[in-house]
């Protein structure tokens, strides 16, 4: 975070509240129907949050790319780039790019810790406005903490000239408490207007469908979500939370998604991986989905030889039959340059954008709190009257529900025109091998062993392993909670990467090259903009990692990651 920068962002914030009276505010939070002309600049900053929440605040599409897709996306197992950047040392092989990999923090504090503070400090704020301020908030500041760790947040924006950094211990508790405020704000204010939403109020959600229900939805199964996170490590405040959280009267998230919708703005993983071509699907995406004969497969995915590519070049040089076929790029691949340039890419449209109307950027999937709910009944917690078996199979069932949703505007429609979920859930194939018709140096062998069926007398672990697994693929393509996931469960197995880099970079290791290939990266390294303009702040994330035996490297473990699952 560049200090200059930070004050002028908050000194703008207030500059834009400072044409907007109490008085206005007051007269806003009685009128049913709207929102006023003065208050324009409100609608601004809710504006800003939410495209920021997915990186795409200024519609520029490289935010993305360096925030999330060149590490999230790369460690979650979704997606591997076909071609290496920088002579083919970068983070998918564990080199750690630091011109990539510094702007998460400044991002996310700046475009959505900053408008959504600026908004909460008005104290004649509407509970509907208040409560989805605070939710933007968490949405955007809990991908900061669970790509760095320890992070600046509880007094972030609110003035100095530096800023202390929390761990993750003190974020989560105070994500959750924010959450539960939000929860019950928006709880009163649908009770107390007959408990339907107002969309005349929410002109600028493009998150929610204008509705409160779906906010605080929203707000519920985000909360599940990171309580599920702390499951391990603070199993009191789990339980408590995620209780909670299952009990809301207007209950979870099960009927629509949460994605950002915004016709004049274009989805950032489609320019990269449509435009740029910088961004294929993962080995792992393809060979597990294929091995479930999974549908969501081919409706989510194009085929080799997508946007008039050619065939994919064979080992001795041939076309090697493979147009028309889904093939993902192993990550961290031997590289001999832009040979899986043709290879497949996620599903966007050739013409027209692809604008986000089009392709809506997720933040949440449906089926998630089904899969989080199922969790939480394997851990004997009290989430709902279902069992463990019908809430993954009601998460498989909702996936498919929104995938063929979505994709009945796509050419993939037919993917799933004729879907049988039923007969997919009863499903006994696993996961294939991996076959690179390029480089066969690349083939790889299964390593997950469980089918779709749920095993009924299987073990906890084996039951978590379905679970995560079914969670994955429904979270496709948003790489930063399933990166988290992984973290968290290590499931699904993905494929190690055939040789690492992070031997170059001995200042971001803590172990060993072979542990952390196996284990993959738990972390990005603090940035090297704090390190110089926010010291102190820098420091005392240093302090926080060293109390507990860390360094500030990529093999450092977060607060919630504990190794175990049960």
């Amino acid at each position: 975070m560049k200090i200059n920068k930070y004050l002028n962002a908050v000194l703008f914030g207030a500059a834009l509240f400072a044409g907007t009276s109490c008085a206005d505010f007051e007269e806003y939070n009685t009128d049913p129907y709207g929102i006023a002309d003065s208050q324009v600049a409100l609608g601004d900053l809710f504006n800003e949050a939410q495209l920021s929440i997915y990186y795409n605040q200024s519609n520029g599409n490289w935010e993305y790319q360096l925030i999330q897709n060149l590490n999230a996306d790369l460690f979650s197992g979704y997606m591997a780039p076909p071609s290496g950047f920088n002579g083919g040392i970068y983070n998918d092989n564990y080199f750690m790019m630091e011109g990539w990999n510094n702007y998460t923090l400044n991002y996310m504090l700046l475009h959505v810790i900053k408008p959504t503070t600026s908004i909460l400090k008005n104290e004649n704020l509407a509970d509907d406005f208040s409560a989805i301020a605070k939710i933007m908030k968490v949405a955007g500041a809990h991908k900061m903490v669970d790509t760095y760790g320890p992070s600046p947040y509880l007094e972030a924006m609110q003035g100095g000239t530096s800023v202390t950094y929390n761990s993750e211990e003190e974020c989560y508790k105070a994500f959750l408490s924010e959450l539960k405020e939000a929860s019950e704000q928006l709880t009163s204010w649908l009770d107390a207007n007959g408990g339907a939403p107002n969309k005349e109020r929410l002109t600028w959600d493009k998150m929610c469908g204008q509705s409160q229900v779906t906010w605080l939805q929203f707000a519920n199964t985000l909360r599940l979500r990171l309580a599920m996170r702390c499951a391990m490590v603070d199993p009191a405040l789990a339980k408590q939370n995620a209780e909670e959280a299952c009990a809301n009267k207007y209950g979870l998230l099960t009927t629509v998604d949460v994605m950002v919708k915004d016709a004049n703005t274009r989805n950032p993983l489609g320019v990269i991986a449509r435009d740029y071509n910088d961004c294929a699907i993962s080995a792992n995406y393809e060979t597990i989905l294929k091995g479930f004969n999974d549908p969501r497969l081919e409706a989510t995915v194009l085929p080799v030889g997508w946007g008039g590519k050619n065939d994919i070049v064979a080992e001795d040089g041939s076309a090697a039959g493979m147009l028309g076929e889904i093939k993902g790029v192993r990550n961290g691949h031997v590289d001999d340059g832009s040979s899986w340039k043709s290879y497949s890419i996620p599903y966007f449209p050739a013409e027209g954008g692809p604008y986000s109307t089009d392709v809506p950027m997720p933040v949440m999937n449906r089926a998630e709190a089904f899969f989080l709910q199922a969790e939480g009944k394997l851990r004997g917690w009290n989430v709902g009257s279902g069992t463990v078996q019908q809430y993954y199979e009601d998460g498989v069932r909702a996936s498919f529900a929104s995938v063929k949703e979505q994709s009945a505007k796509w050419t993939t429609a037919a993917a799933m025109e004729n879907a049988d979920v039923e007969t997919y859930l009863q499903g006994t194939t696993t996961q294939i091998a991996y076959v690179d018709p390029h480089a066969s140096v690349n083939n790889i062998a299964p390593v997950n062993t469980l089918p779709v069926k749920f095993n009924a007398g299987g073990s906890k672990e084996e039951q978590l392993e379905q679970i995560m697994t079914q969670k994955w693929i429904a979270n496709f393509p948003e790489g930063l909670n399933a990166w988290a996931e992984y973290r968290r469960t290590g499931y699904p197995h993905l494929f190690p990467i055939p040789s690492s880099n992070c031997n170059v970079q001995s200042q971001y290791l803590g172990g060993d090259a072979a542990s952390l290939v196996k284990m993959g990266i738990r972390r990005l390294p603090f940035t090297n903009d704090e390190k110089s303009a926010n010291p102190k702040g820098y420091q005392r994330g240093v302090e926080i990692l060293s109390a507990r035996g860390q360094k500030d490297v990529i093999d450092a473990r977060l607060w919630w990651d504990t190794g175990k699952n049960f």
